[in-house]
């Protein structure tokens, strides 16, 4: 395995993103179901051929399956424990920070769901396809496999380093919800911290976060769908 300079890092980082945001763009002005996770998987690919020149696969990022029956059930039990901090701190801190700093979600940042209501099958393909593989697994590939791990070699694989590199992607992993305004931004981004923590913690494995994401994004789009749109 080569480890690129810092220099070449940065310049990586910025085409894997700039790539990504790009494909975003242009599916979105033409109003395509799915265009984030669309743009995720270009960006994906975009560093996949990084990591195949430097001779690293995803599974140097943690991307492997649990091995054995316990493996599994500490993988599910990290996955749930995940899953009980984000719902708290979206429940009972968010509401004080969002006061403290006054902003509100926007009042049309659940319209772009729009077309799932009242079609099931619609629901259940979007949530299979866009909600587990683009967000859960595509998110977690890109921004806490690839992205973190770059950054750590840009600020130095020290606690220093990596607690900079955890800020960063979590700046960079908020502002790509801007569509859900400054609260969204905010909030998306201290999600981002205890991911990158609880990867840290479990020694960069992605599978548990991979499942925590899909269930805390199953949960929201599901009660949008199952109220009508009042709820997200």
């Amino acid at each position: 395995m080569r480890t690129p300079s810092k220099s070449r890092t940065i310049i990586e980082i910025a085409i894997v993103l700039g790539i990504m945001l790009g494909v975003k763009d242009i599916l979105d002005r033409f109003e395509m179901i799915g265009a984030g996770s669309i743009a995720m998987w270009t960006g994906i690919a975009a560093a996949s051929l990084f990591m195949r020149q430097r001779g690293i696969s995803w599974g140097s990022f943690g991307l492997t399956l649990p091995k054995g029956r316990t493996a599994w059930l500490k993988a599910v039990g990290t996955a749930f424990a995940t899953v009980f901090a984000v719902i708290l701190f979206m429940a009972l801190i968010m509401p004080l920070v969002a006061q403290v700093v006054g902003v509100e979600v926007p009042a049309d940042a659940a319209d772009r769901f729009a077309f799932l209501l009242g079609q099931p099958l619609k629901f259940i393909a979007y949530l299979v396809v866009v909600i587990w593989l683009g967000a859960a697994m595509g998110e977690e590939l890109l921004m806490r496999g690839f992205l973190l791990n770059s950054l750590a070699n840009v600020f130095g694989d020290s606690k220093k380093g990596w607690a900079i590199a955890v800020l960063v992607h979590a700046v960079i992993f908020g502002s790509l919800h801007i569509y859900q305004g400054f609260h969204g931004v905010i909030g998306t981004a201290v999600v981002a911290v205890i991911f990158a923590v609880v990867y840290l913690r479990i020694k960069r494995k992605l599978v548990p976060l991979i499942i925590a994401h899909g269930i805390i994004n199953s949960i929201s789009l599901s009660a949008y769908y199952l109220t009508d749109g009042k709820m997200t």
